[in-house]
């Protein structure tokens, strides 16, 4: 079966690197959601996520085709899902129709940008250690370092593990943090599925920027499965970061906030 506009209605993703990425994103929230103890689900061109918290990046729908419209199914299925107080982000490829009547709430429209497999510089600046987490104590450092760096002001005062949940730790996100002269500096998870690696889930502390540790935690990501395409969406301020390690613009996304439920 094919949807309208030409994208398939299965789990294909040789499609295009785009398809891929979406199904890589979808399947890194799930693992965020059911980390925290959430929900996933997935539906007919809509991949379903909610870990139950404020942050609206681990809720998230992603659209795995184009929207057709104001009254898209689709629509009514996130909205059917989402019924708790938290927002949730709402994630398509594709530009969409004005939403506010529904609601939501515009974010933005960060850029995708994707390198090809090749060669690359490997150090790492002086005094720039890059770790993988891969105990419960790192894991909660891992979890500050995202807070205060993004920063992520409606996670404060959570239980350690409330964004980051501990069953992480076992499975194939792979959770990075990079040291400036042996203090945590910043965070950059990685996810390899659908045939590329996708860099998620990243931050910098604001005392460590310009220290090269956003840089080595890219090179670290894309070695994880370097005969594979790397990619990533990425604010602007980050974009021009990407371009001067090689990657290329591609698109542009469009991200919707898909509000809480009042009590």
């Amino acid at each position: 079966m094919t949807h309208s506009g030409g994208w398939l209605d299965d789990s294909f993703t040789g499609h295009s690197v785009i398809q891929a990425f979406l199904h890589n994103q979808a399947d890194v929230a799930d693992l965020l959601a059911a980390a925290t103890g959430g929900r996933h689900v997935r539906r007919d061109g809509l991949a379903l996520a909610d870990s139950g918290g404020p942050v609206m990046y681990t809720n998230q729908a992603t659209l795995l085709r184009p929207i057709l419209g104001p009254d898209d199914a689709l629509l009514d299925e996130i909205e059917a899902f989402f019924t708790g107080a938290h927002p949730a982000m709402v994630l398509s490829a594709w530009p969409t129709p004005n939403l506010t009547t529904r609601g939501w709430t515009l974010i933005g429209h960060p850029m995708f940008v994707v390198r090809a497999p090749g060669p690359h510089e490997t150090p790492s600046p002086p005094g720039v250690t890059v770790v993988r987490v891969d105990n419960a104590v790192e894991l909660a450092m891992a979890e500050r370092v995202a807070i205060d760096g993004y920063p992520l002001p409606e996670a404060e005062g959570l239980p350690a593990y409330a964004l980051l949940g501990t069953s992480l730790l076992d499975g194939p996100l792979r959770i990075r943090v990079a040291y400036v002269d042996g203090r945590p500096a910043a965070l950059g998870s990685g996810h390899t599925g659908h045939g590329l690696v996708n860099l998620c889930l990243a931050a910098t502390l604001s005392t460590a920027r310009r220290r090269g540790a956003w840089r080595s935690l890219v090179w670290a990501r894309v070695d994880d499965a370097a005969d594979l395409p790397a990619a990533a969406f990425t604010s602007d301020d980050s974009r021009p970061g990407f371009l001067r390690l090689g990657f290329l613009p591609i698109t542009r996304f469009t991200l919707w906030l898909k509000p809480g439920v009042a009590a």
